[in-house]
């Protein structure tokens, strides 16, 4: 059963019970929170766990505020109610003088929240406006609609018997405004999100600089019709960056979010990347059965995403150049020369000179006019707790398993944590999935009862094959980052695997002798200049 953790004002008026003409509590008359938890009508009644009561405490005054009284009495009543299932009742004091102030009302909120939803990430927030001023309850009905608290979240009002008039004891609440953070939140990539690729990274978690910057960077670039590049390791959030770069630009049809247009260019070969892209007539080649329209077509007033743009050939660079400059192209088959007005975002987990190689440097020079490097995790270190907290959240909606099921708590989650940050975390949020899925499989195990799950799914979900060349590229990666750390290579060679050096070997000597040739070449020099080796030797390192 999932467990939902409430977050409220107390009324004073009708917190635990309306107060009659003469003053004392009416208990035929339950107010908003009672009826909430225990009327027989409520679809949450014996659902909540925990339940998080804010109260105003001004600074001033002698004597207890009346607030706390209020809440107080019902924190009590909670507690004598709920003897079967006991509910954990906890009281939080604003220090608020102004009840109908919005700002400070709203830094107090949004604060707790964010507490809140870390101290519980397995819970459900079962949010209750109805109790409390009218500021304080705009004030959840925006952050709710703006997308500040964090999900799975439901938001509620009450009504008492007296004022249902054949209306349900609990109604949920939303207005359904189309804001920046609802339309990220569903925005999906044609055919690229994976998983990990769609992390709702929220810039108000943000503790790193680099993340600071770079969605700083972003949302100044999203504003202008000028292609930008994306770099990044695999699993770092390149396609998240994307979605975010349209979701707060002008370059966005609504109606598109689910499924707009992009591309992974891997995936396809020259002949059937220029179909997708462009389109074409009936009768161009053996499928083509009726007329049919590109990426190019649904781009039109939107962002075009071409994941992975290392992989494009050089005729189709070609065509998306002119396509880009004129904002022309021609489908397949086709003679006339139809309008698409895009703004291309493109995306590579390429190094700058493996691209330099592989792209014709007109195509390149067009594509990289802005550029945004997306950092990998173990450069970003102070963000792992949310991250850690963000990704568990996602993989547990994906599993399809309640919280209720799960054997955790928040030391579980801080010994995660704690490891991860000493980790060189060569698959980036792939990583963390890894983990997620592996703890949530451990801990609703019941023969895993006498298991160490943290310390299982560490083991399992951090150990990486090396048998292949992009095994060897991230064992590299690890290397690397260990070594100017300083830190042990013990998580390298995991469950006993082998460490394939040779190939490591190979790759760290032609990641080198690209490196040298490039500098060389941009200075003007020889190779020899730079190194104690010739041209002819690096030469043959990249080869090989």
């Amino acid at each position: 059963m999932e467990d939902f953790v409430l977050l409220s004002w107390a009324d004073l008026r009708t917190d635990p019970y309306a107060t009659g003409r003469d003053g004392t509590l009416d208990r035929e008359s339950p107010g908003p929170t009672l009826t909430l938890l225990f009327d027989p009508e409520s679809p949450y009644r014996g659902k909540v766990a925990r339940a998080v009561l804010f109260y105003r405490k001004p600074n001033g005054g002698p004597r207890p505020h009346e607030d706390f009284a209020a809440a107080d009495a019902t924190r009590k009543e909670i507690e004598r109610l709920s003897s079967r299932r006991r509910i954990e009742v906890e009281l939080v004091p604003w220090q608020g003088e102004d009840p109908t102030d919005y700002s400070g009302i709203f830094e107090f909120v949004n604060d707790q929240v964010d507490e809140i939803g870390a101290r519980y990430p397995n819970d459900h927030l079962l949010v209750h406006i109805s109790p409390g001023t009218p500021p304080m309850q705009t004030v959840w009905v925006l952050m709710g609609e703006m997308g500040l608290i964090r999900t799975p979240f439901t938001m509620v009002k009450s009504l008492r018997r007296a004022h249902r008039s054949g209306r349900p004891a609990v109604v949920p609440v939303s207005l359904d405004i189309p804001t920046f953070y609802k339309a990220f939140q569903h925005a999906r990539p044609h055919e690229v999100a994976a998983p990990e690729e769609m992390m709702l990274l929220d810039p108000k978690h943000f503790r790193s600089e680099r993340l600071t910057t770079l969605y700083a960077d972003a949302r100044r670039y999203a504003r202008l019709n000028v292609p930008v590049l994306i770099l990044g390791e695999r699993g770092t959030g390149k396609t998240t960056l994307a979605s975010w770069i349209r979701s707060n630009s002008p370059f966005r049809k609504p109606e598109q979010d689910e499924s707009w247009p992009s591309v992974p260019c891997s995936q396809y070969t020259p002949e059937t990347m220029r179909a997708e892209l462009f389109g074409y007539l009936k009768g161009a080649f053996t499928d083509a059965k009726k007329d049919t329209e590109g990426l190019m077509h649904a781009a039109d007033g939107d962002t075009l995403f071409l994941d992975e743009i290392g992989d494009i050939s050089r005729d189709l660079q070609r065509m998306l150049l002119r396509a880009l400059e004129e904002k022309r192209f021609t489908r397949i088959g086709g003679q006339r020369t139809e309008r698409s007005d895009f703004r291309l975002v493109t995306a590579t987990n390429l190094s700058w000179a493996e691209l330099s190689e592989r792209l014709d440097p007109d195509f390149l020079d067009r594509i990289s006019v802005l550029v945004l490097e997306v950092p990998a995790l173990r450069e970003v270190r102070e963000d792992l707790p949310w991250l850690w907290r963000s990704v568990f959240r996602q993989s547990m909606a994906r599993a399809r398993v309640a919280p209720g099921d799960l054997r955790l708590n928040q030391r579980d989650h801080e010994r995660v944590v704690e490891h991860l940050s000493h980790h060189p975390l060569p698959g980036n949020l792939r990583d963390l999935f890894r983990v997620a899925y592996e703890l949530i499989a451990a801990a609703v195990d019941p023969s895993f009862e006498d298991v160490d799950a943290v310390g299982f799914a560490l083991d399992r979900g951090l150990a990486r094959p090396m048998a292949s060349e992009g095994g060897a590229s991230d064992a590299l990666r690890t290397i690397a980052a260990a070594f100017a750390n300083g830190e042990p290579l013990d998580h390298l060679a995991a469950n006993g695997e082998r460490i394939p050096t040779r190939i490591l070997e190979r790759s760290l000597k032609r990641y080198l002798a690209e490196e040298l040739r490039r500098i060389a070449q941009s200075r003007g020099m020889k190779p020899e200049e730079l190194c104690d080796v010739t041209d002819r030797t690096l030469q043959m390192w990249v080869k090989y």
